[in-house]
């Protein structure tokens, strides 16, 4: 622990996010170790490999953030990830992965959005944060080519291999948009308002779109995204499945499964 108890950070909305990034950045990069011997070629086997490592690595820079804060006191369990039991990562990392687009598609449009966020926090007035924020940026650039060059490779190979790509970007396309919270997201705007991130979530969603969609247009795979020409930001092209989602988790319920407390038929 860095400080006594009575010198944590007392900020619930920072606390439950940065839980979140370590979360999915653990579940990613267990995901990744996999395919570093199923991968379907040795440079991606290989390229996998040292993913996980850096997926990994970031979750072991997060986690420790988590005991500065006042909020971890409630259960000290939760703040290493040899004891924690929570687990806010999107619903989409609770299985393994059944084929390489779904690494694909997770490297592409997850990971990318949590870069997204931590190109947001490069300036945060956490300084913790701040300094892993331009750390993980740095890194992530070689896991976009990697995520950009597989998009085209699977896309142009068509058939089969281009229809199992486009599966696996739609299965995990709204949980990813979701994931920076309604555009009125309580936790994500205090985070703004207090200097934390340097934009409130519709634009964080809007910037993240403007990183993915020219490619997937470019490689005609239709995706539920507009361009606004008033605005010239990109924008959800379909209302987004709030009614399932968990704002303490940051995740989607699977579809079709009741929210904790309600009444069951």
């Amino acid at each position: 622990m860095t400080g006594t108890a009575a010198a944590r950070i007392d900020n619930a909305a920072l606390f439950a996010v940065l839980a979140s990034l370590a979360d999915n950045k653990q579940a990613i990069g267990r995901r990744y170790a996999y395919w570093a011997n199923g991968a379907p070629a040795l440079e991606a086997a290989v390229a996998a490999a040292a993913m996980t490592q850096d997926e990994i690595g970031h979750a072991r820079t997060l986690y420790p953030l988590l005991e500065d804060f006042a909020q971890a006191a409630a259960d000290p369990r939760q703040v290493a990830p040899e004891t924690r039991t929570l687990r806010y990562h999107l619903t989409f990392l609770d299985r393994e992965f059944a084929s390489w687009s779904d690494f694909v598609a997770t490297n592409f449009l997850l990971d990318g959005a949590l870069t997204t966020f931590f190109e947001a926090a490069q300036h945060s007035a956490y300084e913790p944060l701040r300094q892993r924020a331009r750390k993980i940026v740095q890194e992530e650039q070689v896991h976009r080519t990697h995520a950009e060059g597989w998009v085209r490779r699977l896309a142009k190979a068509g058939g089969a291999v281009r229809q199992a790509l486009v599966s696996s970007l739609q299965r995990l396309w709204e949980e990813t948009l979701c994931w920076f919270g309604p555009d009125d997201d309580p936790v994500m705007s205090q985070l703004y308002r207090e200097g934390f991130i340097d934009a409130p979530p519709a634009e964080l969603r809007s910037r993240y779109l403007q990183r993915v969609m020219p490619l997937l247009e470019s490689l005609a795979i239709e995706m539920p995204a507009r361009f606004d020409p008033e605005s010239k930001r990109w924008l959800p092209g379909e209302a987004l499945p709030w009614e399932r989602w968990e704002a303490e988790s940051r995740r989607l319920r699977p579809a079709g499964q009741e929210a904790a407390g309600e009444d069951q038929p």
